[in-house]
C-alpha cells in the first residue's frame, strides 16, 4: 500500500514580513479575482460556490438606519509550511465607530473590560484621542474632554492583537508527488478550533499549467480556471461537524513546487477575541443610543508555502 504522508504538529512561531513570497501571493490573488475565483457577495442560494456566476448586481448601499454603526473586525495572518505546521500567526482586531447622526457623535461605548483584563497573551490599546482612564477604570470608550466623534467618518477607537500559533483556525497539508510526466496531489484541511464557524472557504492552488486536473476523489467542490492556471477548492461551511476534508487529483507536470503557495480565504462572524460591546449610551443624557453592530473575522494573508 502507498504510505500515508505524516502530519506535522505545529511548532514554534516566527513573526515577520512575507517579502517576495508575499508579493507573489498578492499577484495570484489578483489573478484569481480577475477570473471570479474569489467569493462575491449577493450570489444566489443555488450558487453555493460563491464565485459570482449568475449573481445579480450588488444593490446600492442603503442609508444608515441607526445613529451609530459599530464594526468589530479581526484579521489574521498565517504562514504554514507544506505539511501544515504553523510558522507564524498574528491576529489584529479593531473596534470602529461611525456616527451617522448628531446623537451618534455623543456615544459612550462600554465593553467587557473585566473579561479582557484576564486574557493571557492579548494586548489592547485605545486610540490616542480616547479617554484612556475611562477605559482602564470603567471599560468605557469616549473621546477626551467630552468631545464628540466626527460625523459620517469611521474612527478606530480600540485595537487588540494576539500572536500565537493556536489562533490559526485551519491548517492545510499539501503533498504533490512527481510520477514521471504527471503530478499526483493529495491535499487536506483540518479545522483546529471547534469554537469557530468558517463560511465561503476557498483554498486556491496554483497548478503551473493550463491543463485541467483529473479529480480522483474530493470532499466539497472545485473550479478550474485555465486562464489563470489555478484551481479553487471550495466549502460552503467548515465547522466542528465538517472539520476535515481531502482531495486527490493528478495533472500533467514535473515540478511539485508549482503548487505553492496555497492560499486560504474565508469569512466568519465569530471573533477569536471574546470582546463584547455591553452598552452604548449618550454622554449628554445617559440614554441608550440605537446602533448597528457587525462582527467579522477574515484572513489578511493565510498561506501554505
Amino acid at each position: 500500500p502507498k504510505p500515508v504522508p505524516p502530519k506535522v504538529v505545529a511548532k514554534g512561531m516566527k513573526l515577520g514580513g512575507m517579502g517576495a513570497a508575499g508579493k507573489k501571493d498578492s499577484l495570484m490573488a489578483a489573478m484569481a479575482a480577475e477570473d471570479n475565483l474569489l467569493p462575491m457577495a449577493g450570489g444566489k442560494k443555488g450558487n453555493a460556490f460563491g464565485f459570482g456566476l449568475d449573481a445579480p448586481a450588488a444593490p446600492a448601499p442603503a442609508a444608515p438606519s441607526t445613529p451609530l454603526d459599530l464594526v468589530l473586525e479581526e484579521k489574521i495572518s498565517v504562514s504554514m509550511n507544506r505539511e501544515g505546521g504553523i510558522e507564524s500567526c498574528e491576529v489584529k482586531g479593531t473596534l470602529t465607530l461611525t456616527a451617522n447622526t448628531d446623537a451618534g457623535t455623543a456615544a459612550v461605548v462600554a465593553v467587557n473590560k473585566s473579561v479582557l483584563s484576564g486574557l493571557q497573551g492579548w494586548t489592547f490599546a485605545t486610540h490616542p484621542k480616547v479617554d484612556k482612564k475611562g477605559y482602564e477604570k470603567q471599560g468605557v470608550l469616549s473621546l477626551k474632554g467630552g468631545k464628540g466623534f466626527p460625523l459620517n467618518r469611521p474612527v478606530g477607537i480600540l485595537r487588540w492583537s494576539y500572536g500565537s500559533d493556536d489562533a490559526a483556525p485551519l491548517t492545510v497539508n499539501c503533498w504533490p508527488e512527481d510520477e514521471g510526466g504527471s503530478i499526483n496531489v493529495n491535499i487536506e484541511y483540518e479545522l483546529t478550533r471547534d469554537d469557530v464557524v468558517l463560511t465561503d472557504v476557498n483554498i486556491l492552488l496554483p497548478l503551473g499549467t493550463t491543463d485541467a486536473p483529473v479529480i480522483e476523489s474530493i470532499d466539497g467542490q472545485y473550479k478550474h480556471d485555465p486562464a489563470a492556471g489555478m484551481m479553487c477548492w471550495h466549502f460552503d461551511v467548515v465547522d466542528s461537524d465538517h472539520s476535515t476534508g481531502a482531495m486527490e487529483f493528478s495533472i500533467p507536470g514535473a515540478n511539485p513546487d508549482a503548487f505553492f503557495p496555497v492560499q486560504i480565504l474565508f469569512k466568519s462572524e465569530k471573533l477569536l477575541c471574546p470582546i463584547d460591546v455591553t452598552g452604548v449610551t449618550s454622554s449628554a443624557n445617559g440614554t441608550t443610543i440605537p446602533n448597528n453592530m457587525v462582527k467579522r473575522f477574515v484572513p489578511d494573508t493565510y498561506q501554505c508555502a
